[in-house]
């Protein structure tokens, strides 16, 4: 999504063409959209029936976005249309290009607001027309992505008011949602183009690759459509300007408060923006485009931050995930503890509301499971998807307690431990007994509804396991990370009940976890490869496929003293290092595609954690490694912002080759935006303890690095100040300014 212009405040986004329309014909899934729907599918604008030139176009601040367009070569009438020019008809002149300038400006905040601007450089008046085509086809986002529907509501013909432009739509669901049109300058006329059939009766087929692999079939649907026309008289040397404003209606989203002018509205928004930073860690460093990198994580962490009455919540990416994911929002609130604990104590509170109950094959829901994703259009209501919500992760409950448990080693709140401790029982109820039916130590999957995910961890498509002769594991299946959180779960939760006084419970815990790490690896070691087999199938049989998974286990620290160097020199060997990142298959497996979604491609979340496991089992200089050349993608993408995922094709120096993006990723997205900040501690070798007041350091920048400035760093609701320089690279030796203490101690080794 790097070439679209992407733009999002709380619930509302927009997916645009960087010249801000949304074609009617667009098969990308452009358009407004609030709560899972999609309230705007066409908006198209032409000057006197031609189409503007793009000169520039930028969404870098998210909520606004700024789309400079000029004329092309035009014919234009003259006079102006109500002018009586006689017998001899009207008079034509030659507009030469880029005589007019043409300027949109769109913010979000509850819909869109956009102000089209126009100057005429010519030294004459210049008479044409603005046309501005909207259409509504109100699809739900699973609708969008290519599942299916036999039926769909009905959707209504457009009115016009004489003040308000309404586009309506009556779902299956008996939920009526509408599209609120308002224009400040009243048009020259609006037409309402006759509503065909809302559901052609040829289906059209077409597949692609979509996040879970599903090869789809789309029905084509025909939106309702309006054109707003504008007579212009544009004076030389005059600015003139048209405000509109979109507005959706129904699912709890009433008359929305339009601004009182359209600069107040956005002035609003980007004082929403600074607050954010204000609140938030400020992290500085003495290289200037790694700030930018780490400057538009932050701004696109912003843009898929919820404020909901738990707190903050992370969605996990635009635009086909702009909803609550349990896994995505985890990763996110781990990676970002550095720069606002906060938004863990918000993933932590709205995802505790959510916690199973029950179980339900439909929505694989089972007491004490943490969500997986959330979903709210009508597909969902009426039972069509199970996303209820729905619970098919096998990692999204280990997560919860890790996370949990570094939130805790930042805060240390009495409250927050009291109000989450039942929910973390619950979820240890659930790793030992529903996703251990077999009772044999390991956590495992098995998808139970055909319109689930088969596959439930990170690498949720379909392809992602299989056997180098191409078979498909048969399951329950356990993933090899999955043990990893598992792991971590327990034996962070252990020393955090020991200093609670629950020293039996944290004993039982630590036996559990010692135990799973001897038989992790016996079970997952593959002594031939020397490295971590990807998952055991539903016969305990090794799926033998190099992986970037291990990694993660790094990270957990459940793997055994003697079996960490060959992992890391296997990661970093050219058949998984692509230069650009570590790859997530190895370019030597049958399965390699490194156009692939999970089978070859780089995602720059799973290098962040890498990097982290590097760092942690010793080797900083590897984890250097990683971060540098995941920053040095970064810088061949807009505005330094990383996709979800790219493609894993070897770096090519010889001929200064970029990282290419994969066609459907999303842009901006949580966790990708999430590895650029958890950067920091890795090479800080930061570690936390609100408990002890301690905060230590174990530094090794890497070498386009020398100085690090953390300032309003938020640990047990006091700001920690301090800025770490290298003062020797030779000896990798660094100098500690401790500028705001509080009554904590700070520790450098190194």
């Amino acid at each position: 999504m790097s070439n679209k212009l992407v733009l999002k405040e709380n619930l509302v986004f927009m997916v645009s063409s960087e010249d801000g329309d949304v074609p009617q014909t667009n098969t990308e899934g452009l358009g407004l959209y609030y709560k899972d729907t999609r309230y705007l599918s066409v908006l198209e604008m032409k000057v006197s029936g031609y189409t503007p030139a793009l000169l520039t176009s930028s969404g870098e601040f998210n909520f606004m976005g700024n789309i400079q367009s000029a004329n092309p070569m035009m014919q234009l009438p003259s006079r102006p249309p109500s002018v009586d020019v006689g017998s001899s008809g009207s008079e034509m002149v030659t507009l030469m290009p880029r005589t007019l300038s043409i300027r949109r400006n769109r913010f979000i905040e509850d819909g869109l607001h956009e102000r089209v601007g126009f100057f005429n450089y010519n030294n004459f008046p210049v008479f044409a027309t603005l046309v501005l085509r909207f259409g509504s086809d109100f699809r739900d986002m699973f609708d969008v992505r290519g599942y299916n529907r036999a039926k769909r509501g009905k959707i209504g013909c457009p009115v016009w008011d004489g003040n308000h432009l309404s586009f309506s739509y009556m779902g299956l669901d008996g939920l009526e949602r509408r599209t609120e049109i308002a224009f400040d300058t009243p048009p020259t006329q609006v037409l309402i183009e006759p509503l065909l059939s809302p559901v052609s009766s040829e289906a059209v087929e077409q597949r692609s690759e979509l996040p879970h692999g599903t090869s789809v079939l789309t029905t084509p649907v025909q939106p309702s459509l309006a054109e707003v026309l504008f007579e212009l008289n544009l004076e030389p040397g005059k600015p003139f300007a048209i405000t509109y404003h979109v507005v959706p209606q129904g699912l709890g989203n009433g008359q929305a408060v339009l601004p009182t002018t359209f600069d107040m509205g956005a002035r609003r928004m980007r004082l929403a923006y600074e607050g954010w930073f204000r609140e938030c860690t400020a992290i500085e460093t003495d290289n200037e485009v790694f700030d930018r990198f780490l400057q538009r994580s932050i701004y696109d962490l912003r843009i898929l931050m919820e404020e909901l009455p738990t707190g903050l919540f992370p969605v996990a990416g635009i635009p086909w995930f702009a909803v609550p994911f349990g896994r995505d929002a985890l990763i996110t609130a781990l990676q970002t503890l550095i720069f606002d604990p906060q938004i863990a104590v918000g993933t932590l509170r709205f995802l505790a509301q959510y916690q199973g109950k029950e179980v339900n094959d439909w929505n694989e829901e089972e007491p004490g499971k943490i969500l997986h994703e959330l979903r709210s259009g009508e597909m969902t209501t009426l039972r069509e998807m199970p996303h209820i919500p729905y619970y098919g992760s096998v990692d999204s409950t280990p997560l919860f307690i890790m996370l949990f448990v570094e939130t805790m080693r930042w805060l240390d709140s009495t409250q927050l431990y009291q109000e989450l401790i039942p929910t973390v029982k619950r979820a240890l109820a659930w790793i030992d007994q529903y996703a251990d039916k077999d009772g044999d130590g390991f956590i495992e999957y098995h998808c139970h509804n055909e319109r689930g995910v088969k596959n439930q961890g990170w690498k949720d498509n379909v392809l992602a396991l299989q056997f180098r002769d191409g078979r498909f594991p048969e399951p329950p299946i356990a993933l090899c990370e999955a043990q990893a959180y598992v792991y971590a779960a327990k034996q962070g939760l252990a020393e955090l009940l020991e200093r609670q006084g629950e020293t039996s419970w944290a004993t039982g815990l630590r036996e559990e976890a010692a135990r799973l790490k001897r038989q992790f690896n016996e079970k997952f070691w593959m002594p031939d490869e020397k490295f971590i087999a990807q998952a055991l199938d539903r016969d305990k049989i090794q799926l033998p496929t190099i992986t970037s998974n291990p990694g993660h286990c790094l990270w957990c620290g459940i793997v055994d003293e003697d079996k960490i160097e060959p992992i890391v020199s296997r990661l970093l060997t050219e058949d998984m290092n692509s230069g650009w990142g570590i790859r997530t298959v190895s370019s030597q497996e049958p399965s390699f595609n490194p156009m692939s979604y999970h089978n070859g491609s780089v995602w720059p979340h799973d290098n962040s954690i890498i990097a982290a496991g590097l760092q942690r089992s010793g080797y900083p200089r590897e984890a250097n490694q990683v971060i540098s050349q995941i920053f040095a993608a970064s810088q061949r993408f807009r505005y330094f912002r990383l996709p979800e995922l790219f493609c894993g094709f070897q770096q090519d120096n010889r001929y200064y080759s970029s990282p290419s993006e994969y066609p459907v990723s999303c842009s901006p997205q949580a966790w990708t935006a999430g590895a650029a900040i958890f950067f920091i501690p890795t090479v800080l070798g930061l570690q936390v303890d609100a408990v002890q007041r301690l905060v230590t350091l174990h530094p090794h920048f890497p070498d386009w690095l020398n100085e690090i400035h953390l300032k309003g760093l938020l640990v047990d609701n006091q700001k920690v100040s301090f800025c770490l320089r290298r003062t020797s690279s030779q000896a990798d030796q660094y100098e500690l300014e401790v500028i705001e203490a509080g009554n904590f101690r700070f520790k450098q080794d190194g």
